[in-house]
């Protein structure tokens, strides 16, 4: 009573200014989802969503194209994706809101229960640089002529730090040169090029096969010097971690801080590391390694589980073998609850017959090693091709093909199915999903973006999109556009209001409204944009 001190005003959960959490969109928070066997009911971000709140943009031809393995969304409307030739993306997105349509449609009261009151559509391009000036990484496997990328090993191994540094450019880690070295770039996302590049040789004794990075201090919310740990695996069975600190000057590391063992010499396929927690992980193909930032000790091995036979009804367990591995590929999670997710395949074979079938599964470990729970995937999706967790480590997202499938993290439920963000109809075989990001704040997001094998990007809007575009549409392509179009309709004293509207509008999408006017004058661009001559 004597140190009395007011409280922050709240905002209540059915306020249209309070943006959703993506676990709270998904029902990871409300005890009805442990009970539901279907979705056919339920209102879900993804699978319930209408066909206006997404759009895909196709490579451009000609094809085949390589598939996009890492993206960041950066900036409120841009997104940098590099694919596995190691070829740099620039995409450019805008949400165009319809305030009116949505008032009329969707009350304020019922704004809590339904997570498609945002009426609007997208509008985005893809950003194609000159061809002698495309950006790309320092190395990428030489490939034949003709490669139809089905092999992940041949895939260029990189990843984009989620927080920016000097210049506010983009931290870029890849594979230096096939041979152990590391390789460092600042990728400027406003400009679309590569501002610098730092390259190490003989990191490692052989080719980098996985990267992770994972934001610390500042940058994940908790204080401290803000910046990025990477952890680096290779083909020689070690591991490294790297700081990275965001400054002025943007100092960059030459040596590791931590180098980890524990897999005797086996190839790593996947690593993790989680700053919340303070622990990394390193799998092969028999082992998971889990070790301590602070002295880089082995915290916890966990092998592959046994499989349980019981299933196979009207069989002898004597005559089936069966063989569990972690699978090759860059697929493991560690969320902030304490959990690990890891991929096993699993091969049953026959000794009366030369029949076999192989089961891909996504197994729920502690970080002590105890096995919670399985999940085995449909046979159409393929290996997993990453796993994502979501900013409070409710739910993943696991990409593989033909889309995500979004899976709980709990004891009671293990893994257990949420929402599925399809891609791709039941004759594409080929789709897959390779990398998905939300933006623009990882715990309220209001768009999600993923890379597809054939090169194209796929943007969804979520919950809140049109309140967030209406705050920050100052400078986008939408403000552009709808200057342009709204200048249109006028005629006389608004034809000043025209040419700036369309000046902005050549600035925002490349620049060709400015090099025109400079050759021709402000008419005679102008009489090429509308397809007539004006006098001035």
């Amino acid at each position: 009573q004597l140190f009395w001190r007011p409280h922050v005003k709240k905002l209540p959960r059915c306020n249209v200014r309070r943006r959703l959490s993506l676990s709270e969109m998904l029902g990871v928070y409300d005890l009805d989802t442990l009970k539901i066997v279907s979705n056919k009911n339920r209102q879900l971000p993804f699978e319930s969503a209408p066909i206006s709140h997404w759009v895909h943009l196709f490579a451009p031809p000609p094809g085949p194209h390589a598939p996009l393995v890492a993206l960041r969304l950066v900036f409120p409307d841009r997104c940098i994706a590099v694919d596995a030739q190691g070829i740099f993306h620039s995409f450019r997105w805008a949400w165009k809101a319809n305030l009116d349509e949505r008032e009329q449609d969707f009350p304020r009261g019922n704004d809590e229960y339904n997570l498609f009151t945002d009426s609007g559509y997208f509008v985005a391009q893809r950003e194609l640089p000159a061809f002698r000036s495309i950006p790309r990484l320092r190395y990428t496997s030489p490939k034949p002529h003709g490669y139809t990328w089905s092999e992940k090993k041949d895939y260029a191994v990189v990843a984009i730090s989620k927080c920016l540094f000097a210049s506010q450019s983009l931290l870029v880690i890849s594979d230096g040169d096939g041979k152990g070295g590391i390789c460092f770039q600042l990728f400027d996302p406003a400009k679309g090029g590569v501002q610098g590049e730092v390259f190490i040789n003989f990191v490692h004794t052989s080719r980098i096969s996985a990267i992770h990075m994972d934001p610390i201090g500042t940058a994940a919310g908790v204080g401290g010097a803000g910046g990025e740990l990477a952890i680096i695996g290779s083909d020689d069975g070690t591991a490294t971690v790297w700081r990275f600190i965001t400054s002025a000057s943007c100092h960059l590391p030459l040596r590791p801080r931590l180098r980890c063992g524990g897999h005797q010499g086996n190839r790593i396929h996947a690593v993790a590391v989680n700053s919340a927690l303070n622990i990394c992980a390193t799998v092969s193909d028999v082992r998971c390694c889990i070790f301590n930032l602070s002295n880089g000790s082995m915290v916890r091995s966990i092998a592959p589980p046994v499989e349980d036979l019981s299933g196979f009804s009207g069989r002898d367990e004597s005559t089936i073998e069966y063989e569990t591995r972690f699978v090759s590929s860059n697929a493991i999670c560690i969320n902030n609850s304490g959990f690990i997710v890891l991929v096993c395949e699993s091969t049953f074979r026959s000794t009366e017959s030369s029949r076999h079938r192989e089961i891909v599964s996504l197994q729920l470990f502690t970080l002590e090693g105890v096995h919670v729970g399985s999940k085995a995937l449909e046979a159409w999706r393929g290996i997993p091709n990453k796993i994502s967790a979501t900013n409070d480590g409710k739910a993943i997202m696991v990409c593989s093909g033909k889309g995500i499938s979004i899976h709980l993290i709990s004891a009671i439920k293990p893994l257990h199915f949420i929402d599925e963000w399809q891609i791709g109809g039941d004759d594409d075989s080929d789709t897959a999903t390779h990398d998905i990001d939300f933006g623009p704040s990882p715990s309220r997001p209001v768009v999600a973006c993923t890379g597809l094998s054939s090169g194209a990007l796929r943007i969804h809007a979520l919950k809140g999109i049109s309140e967030w575009s209406e705050e920050n549409k100052k400078g986008t392509v939408t403000e552009a556009v709808g200057s342009v179009l709204g200048t249109v309709k006028g005629t006389g004293s608004k034809m000043v209001g025209l040419v700036k509207g369309t000046v902005g509008l050549g600035t925002e999408l490349g620049g060709e409204t400015v090099r025109g006017m400079r050759m021709k004058g402000v008419t005679g661009f102008l009489g090429d944009v509308f397809g007539k001559k004006i006098d001035p």
